[in-house]
């Protein structure tokens, strides 16, 4: 093994760890790709790059911590619409057509996930 210490290790006593400069070459294609990935995610090229090649998959970014909260907050917005709508169509007798949607809903579902309607992936 060489004596070089891994990029990951712990700054000694509080220092930042210098990097060392690398060159890798790109077409100019795959790094305008690397550069609009990285963008969607908050990063640069760089540091997509970077992060990509220690990680164990693919860096999520800053922009998959901002919007996880705006998913679960819709999530919880369609769920408390949802239960109104159901509750308001049994006050108002229409069972049948609620277990239609229902059904439709799930069959939806199934083909999302990849799933016929026996439970297994297709």
């Amino acid at each position: 093994m060489d004596d070089k210490q891994p990029e990951m290790a712990p700054a000694e006593a509080g220092k930042p760890e210098k990097r060392t400069p690398h060159s890798i070459r790109f077409h100019d294609p795959e790094w305008e790709r690397i550069e609009a990935v990285a963008e969607e995610r908050g990063l640069t090229g760089p540091e997509f790059v970077r992060l990509a090649a220690v990680a164990d998959g693919p860096p999520a970014g800053a922009a998959a911590d901002r919007l996880a909260p705006l998913i679960e907050l819709t999530f919880r917005a369609a769920h408390i619409l949802v239960s109104k709508l159901r509750y308001d169509m049994l006050d108002e007798g229409r069972e049948e057509e609620l277990d239609v949607l229902i059904a439709g809903a799930r069959a939806h579902q199934d083909e999302l996930v990849g799933g016929g309607p026996d439970g297994e992936n297709g």
